[in-house]
């Protein structure tokens, strides 16, 4: 009597395996087109026969912390060995150590060390949109309320930190005698953020772990000029966003344009990806059914913002705190805004109101950080310049800023410790397109 009840259960058991099974595959197969392996071949600045490298000094402002980083990504490498002990130039060492020609002094000193954060009290005004109720007397009936909405500027001080880390570091390679220099250069890393608002002030990095952190990235670049042979450099890509509706935004594949492209780039196919991302920026709008435009106050704020005249404002109100479909929002619109500024002002209200403008402009930032990371590969820098900007104006992050601030570098053009507005990577994003670029998207 129990068959069809446990044969029920075993359909059901394994529909959900088989759908965990195919969510995991689109989820790995989504995940898996995000990294491009690109071959760099050795510097001209690399050194060969050295198999042994012994660190004599390492001196500077948190040279102790530093040098441990040093000993760690040497023994990290599959071509260099940390020697612990100073190898004895001896006749007997000469003759019986086969890494005597092989082995390497190293002196290091910090040069500079720089953590400069500057606080800022900014002037600001907050817009508020206050609703009140005024009651209409009736002398046949029960009395009315009518909803009335007014724009409010409330003065307030927001709090910004500016900060600003420099390092740079001094390497002179000689040869176990000392009387001859294999290698000497100094190194630099910066990095520069702006964090506004109590909530972003108290997420900031402690100042000495993100030295560490820099500190670490220049050796690494320091190892890559030494190392003599082809290495492999791993580049993440963004995937964008498109949560799936019914997942409640736990399931997202990335936008899949976003990801078509990545595959692209991966199999070194950049002319095609760079079409592919660069279609995302400018693609015409296609709305799903389920697309839902809202109006909240924080529209409202957005449409003042947006410069949309008052008269056209006030007669919005009636749909405050409601709704509409894409089957709806048009005849909604119609009825409040006269034809001959419907066309006008219709793009930018729907534009605001979209529930999804914050994906969208995640998808915008995504695109622009790819494009900027290919043009890098092909060694067209200015166009990666402009790129990693434009994502940090649609989505301020440190990813975007710091791969920016490591481009300034590598042009050699950038000074950190420099205030000037041509070295903000926030005035960066304002700048006009060069050479070579698309037409800056609308925003």
């Amino acid at each position: 009597m129990s068959f069809p009840n446990s044969a029920s259960r075993i359909q059901i058991y394994l529909t959900s395996h088989i759908l965990i099974l195919i969510t995991n595959f689109l989820f790995f197969s989504g995940c898996s087109v995000t990294k491009i392996f690109q071959e760099i071949p050795p510097s001209p600045l690399a050194i060969s026969g050295i198999n042994y490298i012994y660190v004599e000094s390492f001196k500077g402002e948190q040279s102790i912390l530093f040098n441990k980083i040093l000993t760690h990504e040497i023994n990290e490498q599959a071509f260099f060995e940390y020697l612990s002990m100073y190898p004895e130039v001896s006749k007997k060492f000469k003759i019986f150590s086969e890494a005597y020609n092989e082995t390497a002094i190293l002196n290091v000193e910090v040069t500079r060390y720089v953590v400069k954060d500057i606080e800022e009290i900014r002037p600001q005004k907050q817009i508020i949109l206050v609703e009140e109720k005024i009651i209409k007397k009736n002398p046949s009936g029960p009395s009315t309320f009518a909803r009335k909405f007014n724009f409010v500027e409330k003065p307030y001080s927001e709090r910004a930190i500016h900060r600003t880390l420099d390092l740079e570091i001094s390497f002179k390679i000689s040869n176990i005698t000392k009387d001859k220099t294999l290698y000497t250069k100094k190194e630099n890393v910066s990095f520069k953020h702006s964090y506004f608002g109590e909530e972003k002030i108290l997420l900031i990095p402690d100042s000495s772990d993100e030295m560490a952190r820099l500190a670490q990235l220049l050796i690494q670049k320091f190892l890559d000029r030494t190392y003599p042979e082809q290495k492999e450099r791993v580049i993440e890509l963004e995937k964008g966003t498109n949560p799936v509706p019914w997942t409640l935004g736990l399931l997202d594949f990335g936008h899949p344009r976003i990801v078509r492209s990545n595959h692209f780039a991966i199999g070194e196919r950049y002319d095609l990806a760079l079409k592919g991302w660069n279609y995302v920026l400018f693609e015409p709008r296609t709305f799903p059914e389920s697309e839902k435009y809202v109006f909240t106050d924080e529209v409202f704020i957005r449409l003042k913002k947006a410069g949309l005249p008052n008269k056209t404002l006030k007669s919005l109100f009636g749909l405050h705190g409601k709704s509409f479909d894409q089957t709806e929002i048009n005849i909604v619109l119609l009825g409040m805004i006269s034809n001959q500024n419907f066309g006008k002002y219709s793009k930018i209200i729907k534009s605001h109101s979209l529930s999804t403008e914050n994906i969208n402009r995640i998808n915008l930032a995504s695109a622009h950080y790819n494009l900027g990371t290919v043009y890098q590969i092909r060694n067209e820098l200015e166009l990666a310049d402009y790129h990693f900007a434009q994502a940090n104006a649609y989505d301020p992050n440190e990813k975007y800023s710091f791969a920016w601030t490591n481009l300034k570098h590598l042009k050699g053009n950038y000074n950190p410790l420099e205030d000037k507005m041509r070295h903000s990577i926030k005035s960066a994003g304002k700048l006009v397109p060069p050479d070579g670029a698309l037409l800056n998207p609308k925003k």
